[in-house]
């Protein structure tokens, strides 16, 4: 339960909490969402029944509504603006040109749509959604991803842990336009819960946006912010996946059976496939969205998940004989459709123990499909910079950018709070006894001879690792790295010829390298913005010196 006693004010949060109350400004709910969407003049009412529509107060013939975007697919990372870093005059110019857009804002008729972000009694915070009319399907969809103020879930929040914390305000007015800003601006004060999203269309930039408020929340309560997977596979510890869209993160998450591997008792449970917060001081993870949002490029016509679809976005619609609408998804109409489903399609809990195994996912062609991190100071530097490939269509970038390698700390984007804070608190987490492993998902090898690692190892990987099968043998070219020693017997006769890390001085220089861009990005992080501790990169410069050794020993003697 938040509540706005003792907290200091801001001017960015007054700014955007006092464009709430205009006259022009009303309280509105699920079912006239629905009844504003439908009459949308973009949208699109399907004949796929919604799932279980009841539970938002809307009727029970209530279909599918798809939304689409037009040129612009996926966030725009490039729009976003921390109040945090900005010098006075930064800070004079912003808040002249966001008193200005909420004057604009408040010239159209607006709705403003209570909701909750966070499922367990521990942690749940009342937040804000203040957006046009005219943006009625996105509201509708920010309640069916988080929780809409209403029963049940009204009650369950006024019974929750009370925190000295105020509401989150979302102000989100996909009209805005400004010269100085052609992709949209988005303004964000975290230490005062509060964000502006102005010119940008995309759902997930809501979505996230309130995810953002949420995480920096946890962590000043002493969580761990995690963009990321959990869930628990028979009695063995959570464990717990981290990596950007496209990296396996859901896949691995969401999956029931690892493609055949889990035995009929190892019992998945799932939490959430993309956030949650890891409580330190009561051992436990906790869920932020009953929901998921997830790619339907997957989806098939007839997909049986579709019956657990909320609603869509960024697909394609088209009219069977029988004149029904249906959805054509697959990413055949545009890159990243969504949807919104109930995590009722298979076993679920909004809360489990802490994770007693991480993994970073990492699309780095020089790492293995998977190794240990015995030490933990390297651990956190693994995950600080954490290296992954965009996913296409996720984000708004360009197209060359699309095929670069690129660090992402803890494939988390969306962070607003210190780099340093989020490793102080990882660390914590490993020195509690979680332990540490990496898995390439992507391919194996140095440019030009490439060895794919197909989705079925990894599901292969992390059942071994959940049963604790995996026995390990160090990496004496990259210290503080452990490699599996019975790796043919569990993974197949050829795991060693395609994955084996092998000395021969192509690989380790590309090894090296990938390791020194790695201490590049940390140490500007210490060096520029004062954001990352030496701690954290002297491991890998100890593993960059052993790799040394092994490329060039005559120097060495």
């Amino acid at each position: 339960m938040a509540t706005i006693a003792n907290h200091p004010t801001s001017t960015w949060r007054t700014i955007l909490e006092t464009a709430m109350y205009a006259n022009s400004v009303r309280t509105t709910s699920m079912s006239e969402l629905y009844d504003l969407a439908r009459r949308q003049p973009e949208v699109i009412a399907t004949s796929e029944p919604m799932y279980k529509p009841e539970q938002f107060g809307l009727p029970e013939d209530a279909v599918l509504l798809v939304s689409n975007d037009g040129s612009i697919v996926g966030r725009t990372a490039k729009a976003r603006n921390l109040v945090r870093s900005f010098n006075q005059k930064e800070k004079d110019k912003f808040q002249v040109l966001l008193r200005e857009a909420v004057f604009q804002f408040n010239l159209q008729p607006g709705l403003h749509l209570e909701g909750i972000v966070g499922l367990h009694a521990d942690f749940m915070v009342k937040c804000h959604l203040v957006s046009p009319e005219s943006d009625a399907k996105n509201m509708l969809d920010w309640g069916m991803n988080f929780l809409p103020y209403m029963e049940p879930w009204a009650s369950a929040y006024e019974k929750s842990t009370p925190m000295e914390e105020p509401d989150i305000i979302v102000l989100a007015d996909q009209n805005w336009s400004h010269p100085d800003f052609p992709h949209g601006c988005v303004i964000i004060d975290e230490a005062h819960n509060c964000i502006a999203i102005l010119g940008l269309r995309y759902f997930g930039e809501r979505k996230k946006g309130t995810l953002t408020l949420a995480w920096t929340i946890g962590v000043r309560r002493n969580m761990v912010a995690c963009h990321g997977g959990i869930k628990s596979i028979g009695n063995a510890p959570p464990v717990a996946v981290f990596g950007l869209s496209g990296s396996g993160k859901s896949s691995i998450t969401n999956s029931l059976d690892h493609d055949g591997y889990l035995r009929p008792e190892e019992k998945v449970t799932v939490i959430h496939d993309d956030a949650f917060l890891i409580d330190l001081e009561k051992d436990s993870s906790v869920a932020l969205e009953p929901s998921l949002f997830d790619k339907t490029d997957a989806v098939s016509f007839d997909d049986p998940l579709l019956p657990y679809f909320y609603s869509a976005q960024n697909v394609g619609v088209t009219t069977t004989p029988e004149g029904k609408r249906r959805i054509v998804a697959q990413d055949i109409r545009n890159p990243n459709g969504r949807c919104i489903k109930s995590r009722d399609m298979f076993h679920h809990a909004d809360s489990c123990k802490r994770p007693g195994l991480l993994i970073w996912l990492q699309k780095d062609t020089s790492l293995p499909p998977i190794s240990k991190v015995k030490d933990t100071d390297l651990a956190v530097a693994m995950g600080a910079s954490l290296s992954t490939m965009r996913a296409k269509g996720v984000e708004n970038v360009d197209a060359k950018e699309l095929s670069k390698l690129v660090i992402e700390p803890f494939a988390n984007p969306f962070r607003v709070h210190s780099l340093l804070e989020d490793c102080e608190q990882f660390r914590k987490l490993f020195n509690m006894g979680c332990e540490c492993f990496i898995m390439n998902t992507h391919a194996f090898g140095t440019l030009g001879n490439l060895v794919d690692i197909p989705k079925e190892l990894s599901l292969a990987i992390v059942t071994e690792l959940v049963r604790g099968n995996i026995k390990w043998r160090e990496w004496r070219s990259f210290p503080g790295l452990m490699l599996p020693r019975d790796d043919s017997a569990l993974f197949g006769a050829d795991y060693r010829k395609k994955y084996q890390p092998h000395r021969d001085k192509e690989y380790l220089t590309f090894l090296k390298n990938r390791l020194q861009d790695r201490i590049t990005f940390l140490s500007h992080k210490r060096d520029e913005e004062e954001d990352m501790a030496n701690v954290f990169i002297a491991p890998l410069f100890q593993a960059r010196h052993v790799i040394d050794k092994f490329i060039c020993p005559e120097l060495y003697g």
